[in-house]
């Protein structure tokens, strides 16, 4: 029997999902020692080993029915699950995991999420019934309230916290300068950290314009880029792909990170060009000024909580308009870092929340 059974993106390597999960339970470990945890996960035994909870596979609806009847809460999230950009396929499937909790009598809460968007009037209609449903939902993002809202999602309290990644503490982690030695890196580079992922959408110009901008990253400031696969076999081809366009020197992590491994990568850089979300986050978190390049309203919303309106439209890439951001952020860096450590005291604080309406409502 566990207390808090939480569903996810789990088990697929994906690094900021991994790093929700880490953030999850480490603060809710902190108020609450002595609470069970089971994550469903597409690597049951790996997410058990690595976390250490029980883990059962979020495909074998017979072990998860099983377990709901037999735990007292549903922690969904965090992250950007109920959308349908991609296909209902994946939406369906958190929709249902949610009803199945609530038919097995178990409290529900909808943890630090990103909504949307969700644009099927089938899904929009199934996902107001269930989500109206909901005990507590706390959510990342104004952009997601109002997603909700715009679905007639109004019975459930909904409050609007931060990212559960802000609460990771980075102050003990060590450095990444293993990594970045297996990776080529000659001791002193100074470096930007590159996270890419491939989009269906992307402007044709997208790869080899962010090659050409890299390449002027290096000549005229002498800033190399490290490619960093947050979703790790998935993104490296794209970044490989753009390391080939390229001119001047630039680098790869050639392997799945954990997550205090990713930030300890992070922490070597000097700034960020970010395409996962999680990047940018990780970034904030570290206090590293970055550029974000936007291929989803999230990635836009999240900038706009941090007051940070630049940004790179992926699916309209412009190399002039890059380049001038590019350089505006080089230039602002050290002001930017002051900003981002201040910014980071407030999100952290409001992050933490997250895991005290959980407890409150567990202990109802």
């Amino acid at each position: 029997m566990a207390d808090i059974l939480i569903s996810g993106y789990h088990g697929f390597a994906n690094s900021g999902d991994e790093a929700l999960l880490f953030a999850i339970l480490n603060t809710l470990r902190k108020k609450r020692p002595e609470l069970d945890f089971t994550v469903l996960s597409k690597k049951p035994e790996e997410t058990s080993e690595v976390y250490n909870v029980n883990s059962i596979s979020r495909y074998n609806l017979f072990k998860i029915r099983k377990e709901m009847k037999r735990s007292k809460m549903l922690l969904f999230g965090g992250g950007s699950l109920l959308q349908d950009v991609t296909s209902s396929k994946s939406i369906l499937y958190y929709l249902a995991i949610i009803r199945l909790a609530q038919k097995c009598s178990m409290k529900t809460m909808l943890y630090a999420n990103g909504i949307g968007p969700i644009t099927r009037k089938r899904n929009r209609a199934l996902a107001a019934r269930i989500l109206n449903r909901v005990d507590f939902i706390t959510l990342r993002d104004d952009k997601s309230d109002e997603e909700l809202r715009s679905l007639g999602v109004t019975k459930p309290k909904i409050i609007i916290t931060a990212d559960p990644a802000f609460t990771i503490d980075t102050e003990g982690r060590g450095s990444g300068r293993f990594f970045t030695n297996i990776a080529g890196v000659p001791q002193g580079t100074k470096l930007c950290i590159v996270s890419i992922r491939s989009w269906k959408h992307a402007s044709p110009r997208f790869a080899p314009d962010l090659a050409k901008l890299c390449d002027y990253m290096v000549e005229n400031h002498g800033i190399h880029p490290l490619f960093v696969p947050m979703q790790y076999p998935e993104d490296t081809e794209i970044s490989k792909a753009v390391m080939s366009l390229m001119k001047k020197p630039s680098y790869i992590i050639s392997r799945e990170l954990s997550v205090p491994e990713m930030f300890s990568v992070l922490s070597e850089a000097e700034i960020l060009i970010g395409m996962r979300l999680h990047s940018l986050i990780y970034a904030t978190t570290l206090a590293i000024p970055a550029l974000p390049l936007c291929y989803d309203p999230k990635i836009s919303a999240f900038m706009e909580s941090l007051n940070q309106p630049d940004r790179i439209d992926v699916e309209k890439f412009d190399y002039e308009s890059a380049q001038t951001l590019l350089n505006t952020l080089i230039l602002e860096k050290d002001t930017r870092r002051e900003n981002l450590r201040k910014t980071n005291a407030i999100l952290r604080k409001t992050a933490e929340q997250n895991a005290q309406f959980a407890l409150e409502l567990l202990y109802e």
